[in-house]
């Protein structure tokens, strides 16, 4: 199936009449001046080396060449659109462990490596089957939601590297938790979980979050990755040490994952370095109860632009060879710039050519988010970050759908410095009347106005003030924005507030030890004169008020000193306990 992606310059092919049209007339004209001077048949014998002929073989060459570059402008694709189908199959969600330990090189080149390509050649088996990716350390991540794209699964699968997850650890039942989240509702009793790691499990219970998995209609299938004896983790030109700088040697925890794998009613396979253990696991999983599925497909398009371009090249060039010095002059002369200015479209349509398909999918994340169908559009975007990293439609929008998933870290890390990129695209002309500036201006207010709310979230109140305001100066009558920054100003406010009632106590409480130290060395200079006159004087056993606030005073500093003592323990635990699960 031929598709074109910008069909409107396929209209410029019916200027192709009026180029001979136009020529035409121009033959006329200059017979009728050639009348003027004498007879037409006699002039033609003083010119023999002109030819009438060439000067249309001419023009029917440069017309070829016309054609094929508004074909190669309208991008003829050769693939097919999304698609919905009915597909017959099991939803499996494959969840791998991207630990440092995972970069052992058990395998070549590491353990990571090898499962990204064993799951890559899984793929190519599926038939009718949906998959999800998941990935987890020390937490876990839908990287890739259950979809029958495999072509998504393959992309999505290239990206994943150990700093997928920030949080480093290995926590199988996480991820097992996530996964079973991840199946849609009409997929009860054809749920697998394939979960590949290498068993060193450091936090939770995979074994009981299996059971709870088989609860929900799902089996969980593990895959070992690694060797008994260990491997080294090499990091940054080094090796892992551990919080005591020993080698830290990873080493494969078979005993857990069969645990795992019999309580979640599956199949624990060791992997190897030929066969990788999901064969035999794919083979149990086809024996499972197929749904049937409301599949939507999505094939890639082939662009095809390039082959026109050069086409049209070809007869350009063509027609330059031809020799026509008189009779085509008038037009060829004129027509030999045309001809310059139609190779130098092709070359700019073929440079122009890497952001054709970045846009062609962020337009599909639009359509898809038009719909609601945010899982499709998160696929589509992140396709063209793929194809751009830097792609502010991407981002902007991507960073959109985040935050109307109220996946607010997310929503953060890709709006993140695009402020001034929006507001460079501004137009500089300020007519109102303009859609392109009218456009400019809201995505701006639109993009400040989610940035203020995402401060708000994380109590920035100076920033959130900020952006509320710069997102007024683009979008004076928003009344939506103006009330969030009055409620960002009085937050702000009463934090300022706080923040200076602080510093008052704390200069209240300093200038009280002076006076209490003051009273102190006032004390004990009384308490000298009192042993010197002991002899003459009756003693008061009394507690004066001022020995009872002093013994209570110490107490108190006792008491202070010892929860900041048990808090630094904690944390110093805290410490170690991560430094220990760094892989």
């Amino acid at each position: 199936m031929i598709n074109f992606a910008a069909a409107d310059y396929l209209f410029l092919i019916v200027l192709i009449p009026f180029f001979f049209i136009i020529y035409g007339f121009m033959r006329r004209a200059r017979r009728k001046r050639m009348a003027e001077f004498g007879d037409v048949s006699l002039v033609g014998k003083l010119t023999p080396n002109v030819s009438e002929r060439k000067g249309w073989v001419k023009l029917s060459l440069f017309s070829i060449a016309w054609l094929f570059l508004c074909i190669g402008m309208a991008r003829p694709q050769l693939g097919a659109i999304l698609k919905e189908q009915e597909v017959k199959g099991a939803e499996i969600m494959i969840a791998l462990d991207v630990s440092n330990s995972m970069l052992a090189e058990d395998y070549s080149p590491n353990r990571l490596e090898r499962a990204k390509l064993a799951i890559s050649k899984l793929t190519d088996r599926l038939q009718g089957d949906r998959i999800g990716l998941i990935v987890f350390a020390g937490q876990a991540f839908v990287q890739l939601p259950i979809t029958a794209d495999y072509v998504s699964a393959k992309i999505f699968l290239n990206s994943i590297n150990t700093e997928s997850v920030p949080v480093q650890g290995t926590e199988m039942g996480d991820a097992i938790i996530t996964a079973c989240r991840g199946f849609s509702p009409e997929s009860q009793n054809s749920r697998a979980i394939i979960l590949i790691t290498d068993g060193e499990n450091h936090d939770g219970d995979p074994v009981k979050a299996a059971q709870q998995a088989v609860e929900t209609g799902a089996r969980v299938y593990t895959i070992g990755v690694g060797s008994s004896e260990g491997k080294p983790i090499p990091m940054n030109g080094d090796l892992l040490k551990d919080k005591d700088g020993n080698i830290v040697v990873s080493k494969l925890d078979e005993k857990t994952l069969e645990e795992t794998a019999r309580a979640g009613e599956g199949m624990y396979v060791r992997a190897g370095n030929g066969e990788f253990g999901l064969n035999p696991i794919i083979d149990d999983i086809q024996s499972m109860e197929a749904k049937q599925f409301q599949s939507v497909v999505f094939e890639d398009f082939d662009e095809q632009f390039m082959y026109f371009f050069g086409m049209a090249l070809f007869f350009i060039v063509l027609s330059f060879l031809i020799s026509d010095r008189r009779s085509g002059r008038q037009f060829f002369s004129a027509g030999r710039y045309a001809s310059a200015l139609v190779a130098l479209l092709c070359l700019s349509g073929m440079s122009l050519s890497a952001q054709t398909k970045e846009m062609r999918q962020v337009r599909s994340g639009n359509r898809a988010f038009a719909k609601d169908d945010l899982q499709r559009a998160e696929v589509e975007y992140k396709k063209a970050l793929l194809q751009d990293s830097t792609s502010i439609a991407a981002n902007f929008n991507l960073g959109n759908l985040y935050y109307k998933m109220e996946n607010w870290q997310d929503a953060k890390k890709h709006f993140e410095g695009l402020g001034d990129t929006l507001k460079a695209q501004i137009p500089q002309t300020k007519d109102l009347s303009s859609r392109q500036y009218a456009a400019s201006e809201e995505r701006v207010a639109d993009y400040y106005h989610n940035a203020g709310d995402l401060a708000v979230r994380e109590k920035d109140w100076q920033g959130a003030v900020e952006s509320f305001k710069e997102s007024l100066r683009h979008r004076p009558d928003d009344m939506g924005t103006k009330g969030n920054l009055a409620y960002a100003q009085k937050m702000l406010e009463e934090q300022q507030n706080q923040q200076q009632n602080q510093q008052q106590n704390q200069n209240q409480n300093q200038d009280q030890n002076k006076d209490q130290n003051k009273d102190q060395n006032q004390d004990q200079n009384q308490d000298q004169d009192q042993d010197q006159n002991q002899n003459q004087q009756p003693q008061d056993d009394r507690m004066t008020a001022q020995e009872a606030q002093q013994i209570l005073q110490a107490i108190q500093d006792k008491e202070k000193d010892t929860q900041e003592k048990v808090n630094k323990e904690k944390a110093a635990k805290l410490q170690s306990r991560q430094r220990e699960k760094n892989w």
